[in-house]
C-alpha cells in the first residue's frame, strides 16, 4: 500500500475533493470500523462520484496515509493540551494522565483501531511525511510524570517512567479497542474501571523502595 498510489492534489478543486473524502472517512468512523466502510458510502458523504474517487485513489486503503496524517495532527493537539494540565502530586499526575489517555482512546476508538491494525499490516503507512514520531509523543507524556521525579524511587527514573507509559498505553489500548478478545478478557473490569485501578498499580512500581 505505497503512498504513491495517492495522486497528489495540486489544484484547489482536487484539494477540496480530497478533504471532502477525508471528512467523509472521519464521519463514517464515528459509527463503524474502516473495513466496513464502502467506497460508495464515502463518495455519497463527500458528494463526489465513484469515478472521481478512482481517478485520485487506487482503492480505499490508499486513504490510510492521509488518515494517518490527520491522526498525527490530532495527536499533537491532544498532547499539547495534556501538557497544560497542572497536577499537585505524582499520584495525581499518574491518575490524570491515565484518565486522559483512556478518554482520548475511547472518543476515537474506530480511528485508533484503524491506525493500530493497519500500521502493523502496512509498514509503509508510517514512513515519509505521514510519520508522526511516536517516541516524541511518549517522551512528552513521560515528562509530565517526571515533573515529580523527586517522588520516584527508581535509580533510573526515566526508564521507570517509560515502562509506566508503555504499560499504561498498551493496557488501555487493548481494553478500549479489543475488549472482547485476548488479552483484554483476562481482566473482567471494563475500561473505565480498569482506568481507575491501573494508577494504583503504576504508583506501587514508581514508589517501590526495592527500586532504589
Amino acid at each position: 500500500m505505497p503512498t504513491q498510489s495517492v495522486i497528489p492534489a495540486k489544484q484547489q478543486r482536487s484539494q477540496d475533493t480530497q478533504r471532502n473524502l477525508m471528512n467523509a472517512v472521519h464521519h463514517c468512523l464515528q459509527s463503524k470500523f474502516f473495513e466496513h466502510i464502502s467506497i460508495k458510502e464515502l463518495c455519497e458523504h463527500a458528494n463526489v462520484s465513484v469515478g472521481t474517487f478512482y481517478r485520485r485513489f487506487k482503492n480505499k486503503d490508499t486513504l490510510l496515509p492521509l488518515l494517518y496524517q490527520d491522526f498525527g495532527r490530532d495527536l499533537i493537539a491532544w498532547i499539547d493540551a495534556l501538557e497544560q494540565n497542572q497536577y499537585a502530586s505524582l499520584s495525581h499526575a499518574v491518575s490524570g494522565v491515565t484518565q486522559q489517555c483512556h478518554d482520548f482512546f475511547a472518543a476515537n476508538r474506530s480511528l485508533f483501531r484503524t491506525i493500530h491494525l493497519n500500521s502493523r499490516l502496512h509498514s509503509d503507512l508510517v514512513v515519509g511525511e505521514a510519520l508522526v514520531d511516536r517516541r516524541e509523543v511518549y517522551t512528552r507524556i513521560a515528562n509530565i510524570l517526571l515533573r515529580f521525579s523527586a517522588n520516584i524511587t527508581a535509580a533510573d527514573k526515566t526508564a521507570a517512567v517509560n515502562l509506566v507509559i508503555f504499560t499504561l498505553i498498551s493496557t488501555l489500548l487493548d481494553k478500549v479497542l479489543y475488549p472482547q478478545i485476548t488479552p483484554a478478557i483476562a481482566c473482567e473490569l471494563d475500561s473505565q474501571a480498569l482506568c481507575d485501578e491501573l494508577p494504583k498499580m503504576l504508583m506501587l512500581y514508581l514508589c517501590n523502595k526495592q527500586n532504589t
